[in-house]
């Protein structure tokens, strides 16, 4: 050992060793703060761990940290630490195989090994057994089979003789040694919770827990380490806050939860409700008040920069309006100069224009006159043209053939001496055309035709030119007159001048030939066309002439236009500054104008903007408190009811902070300042309670850092949770179920949301890593744990979990895992859902107009917001000049006169909602009954856990009271025929399901209720009737009268005189005692004169002066009560009638039968079968029965058959598998029913129980309610069976009979010794045997019955078989020998005083007699003294 000089030196060693430990493990670290108290748990778990065989008992509530301070010890003291991974399979088998693994470890290699052992590890309580044995022998039985003992034998061996040299290696040294180590080095850390009594009962059951280990108790934290944690999380974050309400903050937080601790007991003690908070819980709110405050703080931050930024903006805004308007002032004169220059110079322009228009007409009439001239030249023109266009294709002709000549072939004709003689006329005909000289015409024959001869020589010096062709191709064919023409018709005469003649004689020189044709054609065409194309250029000279005086006219014209142009030029430039001015003008006047809109419409906005930049200093300030009020809220008050959560809010944790000057809104909101009326208006819609509860309940789903547990008897949060999540892919599961682990793994793989309903008090182990949220990261993925198996984690996922245990006791460790939320409906918000679900049924236009405008409200809100931060967003995040973003002005425009619009129908909506919501109310009375009866329905299971009724099923109850009740015009009847019908109606199925001892009780809890809520009776007169003088001490009271008086009645009278009425009750008895004596020795005082107060007391006061002074007669003047408040069918009772109970069942309903003694309803369940004619698959449970009961539940659920599953309290653990399969069976037979029988049992499941219908089959109490419950069994026909009236005498004695004896138990012993469970088949069997006894007697014409055998087969064999108390036998004897006998057969024979035989043969009008009977009887009836009414 070191000395450790002082505190803070250990602890800086401790923290470097922590760091370490970080350091080397992947995945569990510890962040503990390291306070005087755990380093001082630390250091004696560190001494024990050095210690050989030293073990620790480590005893505290769940999250004290045992187990992070046992590992941090194991690893600074050099253990290796080892904890069991408990899954659904883990067993006997498992656990061995891990303590083996231990016991080689600490053999072999001689290394310390801390085994970690919670009390959640323990599956099975035989695993303690062997957690025992290792504590007190280390011997643990069975655990190494021979074999393996062997070789831990053989290979101890060296080590053993290297330790101890001298040591015989014995095999029981050996094994001795081994063993030894084992023990040395293994120390087991139990890590259990005083919490319950489990730890008391194991201590007691295994003693090595306690004389094996050294125990070192977890107190819970002391306020110093609840500050020094809170100081290290807090003093290093980073707050906007001074540092006074920093160190505030952090005594607050401590200081809330040993608040809240207290509060726990105090919850308990007033609600006898458990609920738990540990230091685990306090980590976790530390937790969430980092993360809120940041999240809230960095909202404000951004919320006021975007203020502040907009009111910047508009600021700006206001001040460039005012630039602008002496801007405009400025453009307004500019544009008034701009206005008289442009004036002047239209003057300029009109005066100009008038000259212009005046050249312009001289100039046109001059273009009309020349346009005319140049139209006619161009007719003429045309038609020359076209005379000459007709000569053009034999000139085309001529000249292509022309161009066909070649130099060759000039050539070659030059080279003829005698070339043909048409070869020579054509040369002829080309030298006339150029008018060469010719040789004198001579004429020779040709083919006998007379033709010129040519002059060859002539034209071979012609062609002798080298431009010969190009002469004849440019030939001037305007040269060619009529005398030259006239000289060639010679030629052309002959009839071989043609072209094909000439192609025949020389090739292509044959051209020529069509050439000089074509020349003539041309010369006749152009004689006709030239005096046209003589005048046509006469007259384009005098065009010519007009042409010039109209470019003189149009040049004048040009220029006039030109000045003209240069004036309209300048005053278009005027008139377009003066447009510019005027739009500059113009836009400058919008601009300021939509400016001055907008700051006009953000006024509002502006003032609000301000008053809260102002704020928000203060409200980051605030912040500190608002947060950890909000924080406080979130990870603590889940657990407990509105009261609770109010007064803890304002006394504790606001009190606290005002206390500490901590900043704080006062009367904080804590549901606005988490959340959003938009979000709650979803949540609304999504199927959420509207009541302020239950919104809070949903602020914790949503933002709890733990997953949430649902505590949800009416299942409203399972709904709105499916609802809610549904869109997300939602799984819903139970621990039940077969796949659950598959559908765990799933959501946890995809980051779907995963639903748990129904769990009990404990959760899987394998839900712990998701629970405390140790995932860790892995590349770009989280991986988490689950038992054996790694699996992906993805951010998204969520869980939940409901149970519908009403109350349920977690466990401190689950607390500290999971937010805990009551989720139990409150009597408000059941109110408006009833009320909602009437008016459906009475008004339904309203009510669907109700829920549109809701769900309308709720978007108008939402939108309101959207666009809200839209518009700051928008002005806040403009660039430059606002007012130059004119853009943003109309979007900034538009967005707020949406938002004024739909501020505007949202008054309108929540004023038409409220005119509904008026209108509605009207029926509220109907909702409140209904809220009442079901909350004394709730309270009601205290009484006994089988008394389970589901809001589902008190809703078809509800529905179906409105349905059923009278109708009625006007709506005050109607509401009072359907507040009556549904009181009798709902009363009548509970009391079905009560027990007979219990029956009484609810009918005057039930008006209590309902005279509390009229306002008939105080809630605390109605207190002092309960609680009496039970609270008070007969020594610190007044001395009591007399002795006549019993203590108790002395007290239960101190207690009534704090009720007003009987403020002066123990004056009146010191005064009055001999006519209290009196009152008092009244048989029955309930209806005797009260002294002093008969004239000035109620019912309910009569009830009280009872209970006080004579108790025993307390439910007599209850009826009478109950009778005057309700009406006397709430006291009577009423007879289970089986078919009306079978008609209102179902496939999915169980009908379960709750066993009492002397009641079994299997004889009923039969006879009724048989008169539907439905087989009964009955099974009576017990060890080994589930099979047989699964397998009639397949058959019977497809054939339409019953099944009866009889003490089912003998086999519980099936029923949850006859739950699910109700739930989940698909295509149930319609005839299908599952009967149950069972005692009550608190491990009875609570889904069954509130599927079903409960029935109880007792005895009722007194004569008439036991002879109307016989005669309800009587039939017409059973009257009939047999004809003598003797027979209709003895039946109504023999039920005479069994009522008396049924009744006599109530009394106890004096009644009889034993308490015998008489019941209906003995009433049964002896009704049997007097019909088959009289129906022989008529046939033997007997005038009696055989009075001997008839007592003899009643008293010794029917009833007598179930006697065994030898004066019971003589009581029975007595009873047959007073009603069996001959005086009995007389007509209308008495009974007992009042009770006489109806003379009749009609069942009607014995039940109507019976119902005449008194409904109160003396014990004399029964044969016993009046006094026996004090038992």
């Amino acid at each position: 050992y070191e000395s450790v000089e002082d505190i803070e030196t250990l602890r800086m060693v401790v923290e470097d060793r922590q760091k370490q430990f970080n350091e080397s493990s992947k995945i569990l670290k510890l962040t503990l703060v390291l306070f005087e108290d755990a380093l001082m748990h630390m250091m004696r778990i560190g001494r024990l761990l050095a210690m050989d065989r030293g073990s620790a008992l480590l005893v505290g509530v769940g999250g004290s940290g045992k187990q992070s301070l046992t590992r941090l010890a194991a690893y600074i003291a050099g253990a290796f630490t080892f904890q069991i991974t408990v899954t659904k399979t883990y067993n006997q088998t498992n656990l061995f195989e891990d303590i083996k693994g231990l016991y080689k470890m600490a053999g072999f290699k001689g290394q310390k090994v801390c085994f970690i052992f919670t009390d959640s590890e323990v599956k099975e309580e035989g695993f303690l057994e062997y957690i025992n044995q290792i504590l007190m022998t280390g011997e643990v039985a069975g655990l190494f089979p021979k074999d393996e003992l062997d070789m831990i034998v053989n290979d101890i061996r060296p080590a053993m003789k290297k330790a101890e040299p001298g040591t015989v290696d014995t095999w029981d040294n050996l094994y001795n040694f081994f063993m030894g180590r084992v023990r040395n080095n293994l120390h087991v850390c139990l890590c259990f919770s005083p919490v319950g009594d489990a730890f008391s009962r194991r201590a007691s059951q295994f003693p090595g827990l306690i004389n094996g280990c050294t125990i070192d108790w977890f107190l819970p934290w002391p306020l110093q380490a609840l500050t020094a944690v809170s100081s290290k999380f807090i003093g290093d974050f980073p707050m906007a806050c001074s540092d006074d309400a920093k160190e505030g903050l952090q005594l607050h937080m401590g200081e809330v939860h040993n608040k809240v601790t207290t509060a726990c007991t105090e919850y308990f003690e007033r609600y006898r409700r458990r609920a738990y908070v540990t230091p685990k819980s306090y980590l976790s709110f530390i937790s969430g008040y980092k993360e809120l405050y940041s999240r809230k703080l960095s909202e404000v931050k951004v919320l006021a920069d975007k203020i502040n930024s907009g009111l910047q903006k508009l600021f700006e805004a206001k001040a460039d309006v005012n630039k602008m308007k002496g801007e405009l002032a400025i453009k307004n004169a500019d544009l008034a100069e701009a206005q008289k220059v442009s004036a002047n110079l239209l003057k300029e322009i009109s005066a100009g224009t008038a000259v212009a228009e005046k050249e312009k007409a001289k100039v046109v009439v001059i273009v009309d006159s020349v346009t005319a001239q140049a139209n006619e030249i161009a007719a003429v023109k045309e038609d020359a043209e076209k005379d000459l266009a007709e000569a053009q294709p034999a000139m085309d002709a001529a000249v292509e053939a022309l161009a066909s000549i070649t130099a060759k072939d000039i050539g070659a004709l030059k080279a003829l001496k005698k070339p043909p003689d048409i070869i020579k006329r054509i040369f002829d005909t080309v030298i006339v055309l150029r008018m060469k000289e010719l040789h004198k015409v001579g004429w020779i024959e040709n083919k006998g035709e007379m033709v010129i001869d040519g002059s060859y020589d002539i034209a071979v010096k012609m062609m002798s030119d080298s431009k010969f062709l190009d002469t004849l191709l440019s030939f001037p064919k305007e040269q060619i007159n009529d005398e030259t023409v006239e000289l060639l018709q010679p030629y052309f005469m002959s009839t071989d001048y043609s072209f094909e003649s000439a192609q025949k004689a020389s090739g292509n020189v044959a051209g020529l030939c069509n050439w000089t044709k074509a020349m003539c054609t041309y010369h006749e065409i152009a004689k006709v066309v030239e005096p046209k194309i003589a005048s046509l250029r006469a007259a384009e000279g005098e065009l010519k002439i007009a042409m010039k005086e109209k470019k003189v006219a149009e040049d004048k014209m040009a220029e006039v236009q030109a000045n003209l142009d240069k004036m309209q030029k300048q005053f278009d430039e005027a008139m377009a500054e003066k447009q510019r001015l005027e739009d500059d003008a113009l836009a400058t006047q919008r601009k300021m104008d939509s400016a001055n809109a907008l700051i006009t419409a953000l006024g509002g906005e502006e003032s609000r903007w301000t008053q809260q930049s102002q704020e928000f200093e203060n409200q980051i300030q605030r912040l500190t408190g608002d947060c950890a009020m909000a924080s406080s809220f979130v990870s603590y008050l889940g657990p407990f009811n509105k009261e609770f959560r109010e007064v803890m809010l304002t006394r504790d944790f606001y009190g606290d902070c005002v206390n500490r000057s901590i900043p704080v809104t006062e009367n904080l909101d804590v549901s606005k300042f988490l959340v959003e009326d938009a979000e709650v208006g979803e949540w609304n819609l999504e199927g959420l309670p509207t009541d302020e509860l239950s919104i809070q309940n949903g602020i914790m789903v949503t933002r709890a850092t733990r997953y949430p547990v649902l505590v949800d008897p009416q299942g409203q949060g399972l709904v709105w949770i499916k609802s809610r999540e549904e869109k997300n892919s939602l799984r819903v599961t139970s621990l039940q179920e077969r796949q659950f682990r598959n559908h765990l793994e799933d959501s946890l793989s995809y980051g779907k949301p995963m639903l748990i309903e129904n769990i009990e008090e404990t959760l899987d182990p394998v839900l712990d890593p998701v629970l405390e949220k140790r995932h860790v990261r892995k590349g770009k993925g989280f991986l988490i744990a689950l038992a054996d198996k790694e699996v992906d984690y993805c951010e998204t996922f969520a869980l939940f979990c409901t149970t519908r245990l009403p109350n349920p006791h977690y466990s401190p460790e689950m607390s500290a895992k999971v937010t805990v939320i009551d989720f139990t409906v409150t009597i408000v918000g059941l109110e408006d859902q009833l009320l909602g679900k009437l008016i459906l049924k009475e008004k339904h236009e309203l009510e669907e107009q109700r829920l549109a405008l809701i769900e309308e409200v709720t978007n108008y809100k939402k939108k309101i917001k959207q666009l809200e931060d839209d518009l700051l967003f928008r002005l806040s995040n403009s660039t430059g000049n606002l007012l130059d973003d004119t853009e943003l002005i109309d979007v900034l425009a538009v967005t707020k006169q949406t938002a004024q619009d739909v501020n505007e129908k949202l008054i309108v909506a929540t004023e038409t909602n409220s005119k509904i919501t008026e209108a509605c109310e009207e029926y509220r009375p109907v909702a409140h009954r209904a809220a009442l009866v079901y909350f004394l329905i709730a309270e009601f299971t205290t009484v006994n856990c089988m008394y389970q009724t589901s809001l589902r099923q008190f809703n078809e109850l509800y529905e179906a009271s409105i349905d059923l009740s009278e109708k009625a015009t006007m709506p005050s009847k109607r509401i009072a025929n359907v507040i009556e019908f549904l009181t009798y109606h709902i009363y009548l199925y509970i009391q079905r399901g009560l027990f007979e001892r219990h029956k009484l009780i609810f009918a005057l809890m039930l008006t209590n209720k309902i005279l509390i809520s009229a306002k008939s009776v105080k809630p605390e007169n109605v207190n002092i009737f309960l609680k009496g003088g039970g609270s008070l001490d007969i020594a610190s009271v007044r001395k009591k009268p007399k002795d006549w008086l019993p203590d108790a009645a002395w007290l239960d009278s101190v207690a009534l005189s704090s009720n007003p009425i009987f403020f002066d009750l123990q004056d009146s008895i010191y005064r009055n005692d001999g006519l209290w004596r009196q009152w008092y020795d009244q048989e029955a005082p309930e209806t005797a004169k009260v002294p002093d107060y008969e004239e000035k007391i109620t019912k309910f006061e009569r009830m009280c002066i009872v209970k006080a002074i004579r108790q025993d007669r307390t439910l007599i003047a209850a009826q009478d009560y109950i009778s005057d408040a309700l009406g006397r069918r709430f006291v009577e009772s009423v007879p289970l009638n089986m078919e009306t109970t079978w008609s209102e069942s179902n496939p999915r309903c169980p009908l379960i039968c709750l066993l009492s003694p002397g009641a079994d309803p299997t004889k009923l369940i039969e006879d009724l079968a048989k008169r539907k004619k439905i087989k009964v698959l009955g099974v009576s449970m017990g060890q080994g029965q589930e099979v047989i009961a699964r397998k009639y539940q397949t058959a019977a659920s497809t054939e339409g058959q019953w099944v009866l599953l009889q003490n089912m309290h003998l086999g519980l653990a099936y029923l949850m598998e006859v739950e699910q399969f109700l739930v989940k069976a698909e295509d149930l037979h319609e005839e299908y029913r599952l009967w149950i029988t069972a005692e009550p049992h608190p491990q009875f499941p609570i889904g069954l129980l509130q599927m079903g219908i409960k029935i109880t089959n007792e005895a009722p109490v007194g004569m008439k309610a036991g002879l109307r419950n016989s005669y309800s069994w009587v039939s017409q026909d059973m009257l009939d069976v047999v004809q003598r009236y003797e027979w209709r005498q003895l039946l109504f004695i023999m039920c005479f009979l069994h009522s008396s004896v049924q009744e006599r138990r109530k009394f106890g012993p004096i009644g009889w010794n034993v308490p015998y469970e008489f019941n209906q088949s003995d009433l049964s069997a002896c009704t049997q045997f007097l019909q088959n006894h009289l129906i022989e007697m008529d046939a033997k014409k007997a005038s009696q019955p055989t009075w001997a055998t008839v007592r003899y087969m009643i008293s010794a064999i029917q009833y007598g078989g179930r006697i065994t108390d030898g004066m019971d036998e003589l009581l029975m004897d007595t009873y047959v020998d007073k009603y069996f006998h001959l005086a009995v057969l007389e007509k209308e024979y008495e009974v007992f005083p009042g009770y006489n035989v109806p003379d009749t043969t009609e069942i009607g009008v014995f039940r109507q007699a019976i119902e005449n009977l008194p409904t109160q009887e003396s014990p004399e009836i029964f044969g016993l003294h009046t006094n026996a009414d004090l038992t």
